[in-house]
């Protein structure tokens, strides 16, 4: 189905599964849900009703939007919980979708019942001077990064494309390449819009901090960490300041429900088990 915002923008959404209300949000950024529901859906839905949205200009969502602003992005968050009618669900982010997923537990709290973070990042600029270094050393060459943003990205992106050129990019994401395929062949209708990433990258409004923000969240939060993950640092996580958070880490890389899809689904399952029972008791 398609949910039509207050700005006219029509994001795609799933309904699937059975249990409390979940809501998917990808990564990227200017990825869509797609491949996490076909590879992952299985594992949490017999738990959740798990609700899957394309973010504007991703996937089968409208790629005619002129907005991709964070405040934007948190609204349609809004707008789709109020239209599939549910009070409080779980959020479920991979990657960039943590940042969203941050903001939009720090605005709108009271809808909240806990946040599942999947290898996130929130702290793009942290991550993507991880993945430069990391990228440097596998190409066995010097820094050149300057502090300055667009620097920066500039020599991010000149390391991304020796690596893609070398065939070497994926492996800052899979511990085995191999898994790439499974998504690969999920990939192979998917379809964005350049603007939405151009935005992103160019927008200093992406490029805080929200590590700094995670604090303020009171909610349970589990954050699973992949031991291999070069695509948002392996230890990125230890400047998250959440005071009711759990820490999982897998033998993974940035897809650890296509590298590990058991561990990942009782990591998960048992995280809300025991926040329904301690809910119970409370």
């Amino acid at each position: 189905m398609f949910v039509t915002t207050d700005d006219g923008v029509q994001l795609y959404v799933e309904r699937r599964g059975k249990g409390i209300p979940c809501l998917y949000l990808h990564g990227g950024p200017g990825y869509w849900s797609k491949s996490f529901s076909d590879l992952a859906g299985h594992l949490l839905e017999s738990h959740f009703e798990m609700i899957y949205v394309d973010q504007r200009g991703c996937g089968r969502s409208s790629h005619q939007s002129q907005d991709y602003s964070l405040k934007r992005l948190t609204k349609d968050i809004e707008e789709v919980r109020k239209h599939v009618e549910i009070d409080k669900f779980y959020l479920l982010a991979h990657s960039f979708g943590g940042i969203l997923a941050v903001n939009y537990a720090k605005n709108f709290s009271e809808h909240i019942w806990g946040i599942l973070l999947m290898n996130v990042t929130l702290n793009m600029k942290d991550s993507f001077n991880h993945q430069y270094r990391k990228g440097l050393e596998m190409l066995n060459a010097e820094s050149l990064a300057s502090e300055e943003m667009d620097n920066m990205m500039k020599e991010y992106q000149s390391v991304q494309m020796q690596l893609l050129e070398r065939n070497m990019f994926f492996s800052l994401q899979f511990k085995d390449v191999k898994n790439k395929i499974h998504i690969d062949e999920i990939d192979k209708d998917f379809l964005s819009n350049p603007e939405f990433q151009k935005y992103i990258f160019s927008s200093s409004d992406y490029f805080q901090d929200f590590t700094l923000i995670t604090e303020e969240i009171k909610q349970p939060v589990l954050v699973l960490v992949g031991k291999y993950d070069n695509a948002v640092g392996p230890e990125h996580h230890q400047d998250f300041q959440f005071p009711n958070s759990l820490v999982r880490i897998l033998d993974t890389g940035h897809h650890p429900y296509v590298e590990n899809p058991l561990d990942y689904q009782e990591v998960i399952i048992d995280f809300l088990n025991n926040h329904i029972k301690q809910s119970i008791i409370n």
